[in-house]
């Protein structure tokens, strides 16, 4: 080891810090039918995920038996991951359903604890309250949008009412008047009930629209075609919606 001035000089070598997460659906409560989570780490993940590093606890932390499926979804850069409960016990009515039922009971509480990838890591755990089973399909029409100004960066604000899947939040898209898309950062607020979008360039003036993918659902799995429990009755159906909005006058 180099010494300076008598003093031993030490090597610096910098920690390595374990990864963050953010566990969806990012409200307090979770309904009973509950088809996902998501995790969104701050780095990519070692892929395959190792699912072994989840466990569904229930209110006394024991962990609740055969409620996850034993593979997980990662995105491409293995920053996101989303794995499902089993649909099988989720969906009324068929075999895994009937002879165990849902793994989340309402009224309960659980958690969902993910592990660290190294063994120094410290778990992270969020815990949600379960609520009533929820059934019906996704009324995009309902939603309240808070137009910008015009000529501002301002943030388009939609308030989704409930909230949607966290992997949703790109299945949300603004075109402006001439049917283009225009470019800008989506997040997701308000336990995943408050859709926000800043463009990369000040709004134009006019009208625009507020357009989502047929495939945007809920944390249930209901889409606006159809709930997760009903057949899909044509692909008509299954499109998406379009909301008008007209950017504001500026200040």
């Amino acid at each position: 080891m180099k010494r300076v001035c008598g003093v031993a000089a030490l090597a610096w070598v910098p920690l390595a810090l374990a990864a963050s997460v953010e566990i969806h659906p990012a409200g307090p409560a979770v309904p009973e039918n509950l088809l996902r989570f998501e995790l969104r780490f701050d780095r990519p993940q070692p892929l395959p995920f190792d699912v072994e590093r989840l466990q569904l606890l229930d209110g006394d932390g024991l962990e609740i038996p055969h409620a996850l499926l034993d593979m997980a979804l990662p995105d491409a850069d293995g920053r996101r991951i989303t794995v499902l409960l089993d649909p099988g016990r989720v969906k009324c009515g068929v075999g895994p359903n009937l002879a165990a039922g849902r793994a989340l009971k309402q009224g309960s509480t659980i958690s969902l604890r993910v592990s660290g990838s190294g063994a120094d890591a410290a778990p992270v755990v969020k815990t949600w309250r379960v609520t009533a089973a929820v059934s019906r399909p996704l009324r995009p029409e309902q939603w309240q949008l808070s137009p910008p100004r015009r000529g501002t960066r301002d943030e388009l604000s939609v308030d989704l009412r409930t909230p949607i899947s966290s992997a949703g939040e790109r299945l949300i898209a603004v075109l402006d008047g001439q049917g283009r898309r225009v470019d800008g950062t989506v997040t997701l607020g308000d336990g995943d009930a408050t859709w926000r979008f800043k463009p990369a360039r000040p709004w134009a003036t006019g009208p625009h629209r507020l357009v989502t993918h047929p495939g945007l659902e809920d944390p249930a799995g209901n889409r606006r075609c159809a709930a997760f429990e009903a057949p899909i009755r044509s692909a008509a159906a299954c499109g998406g919606a379009s909301l008008a909005f007209t950017t504001q006058g500026a200040l």
